[in-house]
């Protein structure tokens, strides 16, 4: 996904919430999405199952990001073992608490990321000491960290989340950074637009992407103009609900009643 969004490509994909299964995976790499959140933050899905979701992903070339509940050693470094391309760390509030989410997610020397490779993220497929070796420092490399802007304290606080080493982007939440701002769901508000590109601004003057959480890919064009490189659109449970509701639809419209 990192080097997605170094080519200069605008990445869209979707939330996986509550349907974890590995076959969800399939369908969304199967209709061509550029990557998949998976949300462990708000929905606990079973770890053997997160374990074959991002099996999948890894086979199909799907990059899987995960959001973790909270920075903690046991949550960052199970998820990243399961196999997660890259981690999303929710109402990140300070500098101190990116440096933690590196610390943990990195290898020496850039972290402190506990060496157990044999397991499902490197394909149990390490043995010698130079693959080792090798392994760590591609997934230093390559590996996305990603700290979501979600409240006034967070915002306050930005450009030194975003300066710090080894964080690679902004995730804007907007229900959660409108509500906390007293706004909730007015994305036109000045103050909300004002929030917006100041995390653009911090993003483009220490070389890191911003992303945007949105409900459907139109909604996403003015964000794609202000700056805003990757995109959430939707939740499983959301995209399956519309489209159900629009069977509802026609049929209302095209069979009797």
């Amino acid at each position: 996904m990192k080097e997605k969004l170094q080519s200069g490509k605008v990445l869209v994909g979707t939330m996986v919430t509550a349907f974890d299964s590995p076959e969800i995976i399939r369908l969304i790499a199967g209709a061509g999405l550029d990557w998949v959140f998976i949300d462990t933050e708000s929905e606990c899905p079973d770890p053997m199952r997160l374990e074959a979701m991002l099996g999948y992903a890894q086979l199909l070339g799907l990059p899987a990001v995960v959001r973790v509940p909270e920075i903690n050693k046991t949550e960052v470094s199970r998820i990243l073992d399961l196999g997660a391309e890259g981690l999303i760390c929710p109402d990140v509030r300070s500098a101190a608490e990116a440096k933690e989410l590196v610390r943990l997610a990195k290898y020496a020397p850039e972290g402190e990321r506990g060496v157990a490779l044999a397991r499902p993220h490197t394909r149990y497929a390490v043995s010698t000491l130079a693959e080792k070796i090798q392994y760590m420092e591609t997934a230093n490399r390559t590996g996305l960290l990603i700290c979501q802007i979600e409240s006034p304290a967070g915002l306050e606080r930005v450009e030194e989340i975003a300066a710090v080493p080894g964080i690679d982007g902004l995730l804007i939440g907007p229900n959660d950074l409108s509500q906390s701002m007293g706004i909730f769901g007015q994305t036109d508000h000045p103050d909300f637009l004002a929030a917006v590109r100041r995390i653009i601004e911090a993003a483009d003057r220490y070389g890191k992407y911003v992303g945007m959480s949105c409900g459907s890919a139109p909604a996403c064009r003015r964000w794609a103009d202000m700056g805003v490189r990757f995109f959430q659109v939707g939740t499983d449970t959301a995209l399956y609900t519309a489209g159900l509701q629009t069977i509802r639809k026609q049929r209302a419209e095209s069979l009797p009643q």
